[in-house]
């Protein structure tokens, strides 16, 4: 019994040394850092990414793959992407070392839609009391794709909508002509133009 009990302990003795080794010389993943700068912004934005922050215990990171959540990679410690359209956009960093183990880590970059730029001329230059003016707001563009809502506000309480719009002044003075334009993306902006009607008639002939 007394070589059974000995065989025992050499058994957990060896168990505890293999483990011990183990341990100690296990392979520790590298850790994925990194920091966006700027974090948000109007497209584009340009987005420096740096994952210099990322560190190995026992060794050294060797690659750094991005994905930068619009379709485009990119490798290395410290890129620059740019974001062309708004959206929020999840970016994410994987870092592997030289002993084959990885890690990644992700966040996100909000990138807001630019405004469209709202344009309008307005025909004749010097119209009269009474006389049709003709407003046109074709020249207005956007970033974002298509126009898709004028709104105009003629100064004198009333309003209306399209690109393209006439609208009559019955007294003299200067009236504040506001173009509000919406797109595609729901961005919209406002042009107040002050348009200067005579008090009489103007050349105009029905």
């Amino acid at each position: 019994m007394r070589w059974k009990s000995l065989a025992l302990i050499g058994a957990v003795s060896l168990a505890l040394f293999l483990t011990g080794c183990m341990d100690k010389f296990q392979m520790k993943p590298p850790e994925a850092l990194f920091a966006l700068r700027p974090a948000e912004g109007t497209a584009p934005l340009t987005v420096t990414c740096d994952g210099s922050l990322s560190f190995d215990e026992d060794g050294k990171i060797v690659e750094y793959i991005w994905d930068f959540g619009d379709g485009s990679r990119g490798l290395g410690p410290i890129v620059s992407h740019t974001y062309e359209t708004g959206g929020t956009y999840r970016v994410v960093l994987e870092v592997f070392d030289d002993q084959g183990l990885s890690d990644r880590r992700e966040t996100q970059v909000r990138v807001d839609f630019p405004p469209p730029v709202p344009r309008f001329s307005y025909t004749p230059w010097r119209p009269g009391t009474g006389e049709p003016i003709r407003f046109d707001a074709t020249a207005s563009e956007s970033p974002n794709g298509d126009i898709v809502e004028y709104r105009w506000s003629f100064g004198d309480g009333e309003w209306d909508t399209g690109a393209v719009v006439e609208h009559r002044y019955w007294y003299g003075g200067g009236y504040p002509v506001t173009l509000t334009v919406i797109d595609a993306a729901g961005q919209q902006a406002t042009l107040t133009q002050v348009v200067e009607i005579q008090g009489g008639p103007g050349c105009y002939t029905p």
